[in-house]
């Protein structure tokens, strides 16, 4: 059985597996886009699926850092309904 791979949040630095995260990517063509698969090559930046960690990532430029260049606006929107819809979720559960 292979191991699940692991990842660091760019933002909180809690290391888990990668299904456990957002991936954001910035191929190398300029497309960039949030959990785009694996089919999609370039420098990646992992997410908690945490609204405290997609603010402290803007706080501290740690989606820039990580991806070597500026995230675009829509990205960032996108970015935080992804994560607004997935807490909402997560509070319908419980």
């Amino acid at each position: 059985m292979r191991a699940k791979q692991q990842r660091i949040c760019v933002a909180c630095r809690r290391k888990a597996d990668q299904a456990e995260f957002l991936r954001i990517v910035s191929a190398a063509d300029g497309r960039m886009g949030i959990n785009p698969g694996p089919h999609l090559e370039g420098r990646s930046a992992y997410l908690c699926n945490s609204l405290s960690c997609y603010e402290l990532a803007l706080k501290h430029r740690s989606l820039q850092r990580s991806l070597r260049r500026p995230v675009p606006e829509e990205i960032l929107q996108e970015l935080e309904e992804v994560i607004k819809l997935e807490e909402i979720k997560r509070k319908e559960l419980v």
